[in-house]
């Protein structure tokens, strides 16, 4: 019995998010366990995440059986906040984890990162025998969170509770104990055995075999040929089949050989193995229109796990005289002919061959049939054929790849053409408008439809955008008849702000998309100034048991800057009476019930890199007065 070696990914870093180049380009990373080497791949909400020149994926080797992870991403947009989620995967199983990318409250995803661990195998499989063999545990230890739901196969089939399976998960915290125990145990129980633990982060596999060193030969058998093996052609010499017969235990491989060089299946060639009897099968390799080309030697190998066998069979087959005539050539390249304005579509072929060949036309694979629309024509003369097809009123639709299949008993030819029809441009959305902030840069984009690539102008109010350093034209294409089209505007300036549109063209006429309008650009990144409170603390006296609090506001917002309060020279601390908050501008002490220890003088310091700014004030708690009762 023996336990796998491999094991699944789990992760020893979680990943993590850092900035450089002024946060111009973000790098996730994390680090994992793996073997051997993991596939990785990763994901936006999703989406799977795709290289390109914005995306770089990275995975390095740091030890025996370690890796760090590594995504790029150069050029933030703000569309590139979401949910990310890093998958890594082998054949034992697999593993992910996920990290926030928010720039606002407003990119907050709606998945949530799931926090814990994937499974992995603190424990592999091991098996322990009772009442002398007749009862078997199957036992390992599962460290997961959350809790993973466990599977157990034998052979590749999962293992269903019954009279005699019981299957058993104990839990300790995020440790989980796992039990196959088997009852009655007979020798079909041997085999491979895996054990399968997922939860919402990955999952992971173990194996182990159970084999009974004293089973008999009964329970298995090496193959071997019980008669001698045979060649039958068919009386019309169209077919020939070579047959063998075996018997093996279990059911053998059967791989067929001609020379040194494999046999496979296909329209020419059948191979098929039939079970005649218990532990007899009948093997047969059939050859369709056989050929001098066919003959040789052929070997059929047989093998199990307990052995293997070769039966040798020769075919002969006498080469035909060559047939007179010859196969279809072309004497002029096909081509593709439009007449009456675009009217009709002629596609044609000469070709030159005897006997005289059969036609067949394709559109995009399928056999074009004919119709009002679609006439086919072959004109002889002499020992050439004219051969055309006809598309009347061509659409859109009728685009694709066609094919003139050509053949006679002598040879075949193919003729590939590809028809193109053009259609006036549609813009698919309203443009949508993209700021990168740290560059002062606004994209403004949207999806041109369009079989080929369209001549694309931009236009500010009624003014046509012309092309500089700051204004950038990008036409890209996204997929077959689809562009993303962009006007990139650099350094941009309130001049820039307004109303734009595109115009998008070919050769049957042009679109115009809706208007989008320019309202706010990126501000200029301010220096940082000191802090200075506009709004400042002021004396207050307060009744006992109600709520007060302290305010203060800056004159300009900075979420960056650290505020303190105090009574008297001690810092304040939070606690479920008293509460801070800050917001960039507004700073509050908050008392949920005063009391006449809260009598003081109180003070904040705000601060951030360039210097400070404080308030002071006196806060007197006074007593209320009780009121006495009416006798």
């Amino acid at each position: 019995m023996g336990v796998a070696e491999d094991f699944a990914p789990s992760f020893v870093k979680k990943p993590q998010l850092h900035q450089e180049d002024d946060g111009n380009r973000l790098i996730f990373e994390c680090q994992l366990l793996s073997s051997p080497k993991p596939d990785i791949e990763w994901f936006r909400s999703d989406n799977k995440v795709v290289e390109d020149v914005r995306t770089k994926f990275k995975i390095q080797p740091v030890g025996e059986n370690k890796y760090t992870v590594v995504l790029e991403l150069d050029d933030v947009v703000e569309t590139d906040a979401g949910l990310y989620k890093v998958k890594a995967k082998n054949k034992s199983g697999e593993v992910s984890a996920s990290i926030n990318l928010n720039f606002t409250p407003a990119d907050e995803p709606k998945e949530k990162q799931i926090d814990g661990f994937a499974p992995t195998f603190a424990k592999k499989p091991a098996i322990r025998q009772e009442e002398d063999g007749k009862r078997l545990l199957f036992e390992c230890r599962v460290n997961a969170d959350p809790i993973p739901a466990i599977i157990w196969f034998h052979n590749g089939a999962a293992v269903k509770e019954s009279e005699r399976h019981k299957i058993t998960v104990d839990k300790d915290v995020h440790s989980y104990f796992a039990t196959l125990e088997i009852l009655n145990v007979t020798v079909e129980d041997a085999g491979k055995y895996k054990v399968n633990a997922k939860n919402e982060l990955g999952e992971s596999n173990a194996t182990i075999s159970l084999n009974f060193d004293s089973a008999s030969d009964a329970n298995g058998f090496a193959p071997s040929f019980i008669e001698k093996p045979r060649i039958i052609p068919n009386e019309s010499g169209t077919l020939i089949t070579m047959k063998c017969k075996c018997k093996a235990k279990p059911e053998p491989t059967v791989t067929w050989y001609r020379g040194q060089d494999l046999v496979e299946k296909s329209k020419k060639i059948k191979i098929n193995t039939t079970v005649i009897a218990e532990d007899t099968y009948e093997l047969t390799l059939e050859i369709k229109d056989p050929g001098a080309t066919d003959g040789g030697t052929y070997r059929c190998n047989v093998k199990n796990e307990y052995g293997e066998s070769n039966a040798n069979l020769n075919l002969n087959i006498e080469a035909e005289p060559e047939p007179e005539g010859e196969g279809p050539t072309f004497i002029e390249k096909p081509r593709i002919v439009s007449e009456n304005n675009g009217k009709l579509v002629i596609m044609e072929c000469k070709v030159k061959a005897d006997p005289k060949p059969d036609v067949i036309w394709f559109r995009n694979g399928e056999v074009i049939k004919e119709s009002n629309k679609i006439k086919t024509f072959i004109e002889q003369r002499g020992d050439q054929y004219y051969i055309k097809l006809e598309l009347l009123d061509p659409q859109l639709e009728d685009s694709g790849l066609y094919k003139c299949n050509i053949k006679n008993t002598l040879g075949e030819l193919n003729a590939n053409l590809t028809l193109n029809i053009e259609i006036v441009p549609v813009i698919k959305d309203k443009p949508k408008i993209i700021k990168i902030i740290k560059k002062r840069t606004v994209v403004i984009e949207c999806t041109v439809a369009s079989k080929f690539e369209p001549k694309c102008t931009w236009y500010k109010e009624t003014s046509t955008v012309k092309e500089s350093k700051r204004h950038v034209y990008q036409v890209e294409q996204t997929k077959e008849g689809e562009f993303a089209v962009k006007l990139e505007i650099n350094d941009v300036e309130e001049s820039d702000k307004g109303a734009y549109k595109l115009v998008a063209s070919n050769e049957k006429g042009e679109a115009v998309s809706q208007i989008v309008n320019l309202v706010d650009i990126p501000e200029e990144e301010r220096k940082p100034c000191k802090p200075e409170i506009s709004r400042k603390l002021a004396d207050q006296k307060v009744a006992e048991s109600k709520t007060f609090e302290l305010l203060v506001s800056l004159s300009q917002t900075d979420r960056k800057c650290k505020v303190e309060w105090y009574k008297g020279s001690t810092v304040i601390r939070e606690t479920k009476d008293i509460t801070t908050t800050f917001d960039g501008t507004t700073a509050r002490l908050t008392f949920s019930s005063a009391r006449t220890e809260h009598t003081s003088n109180y003070k904040v310091i705000v601060t951030n890199e360039v210097g400070k700014d404080e308030s002071s004030c006196k806060i007197t708690v006074e007593k209320v007065a009780k009121k006495k009762k009416k006798k």
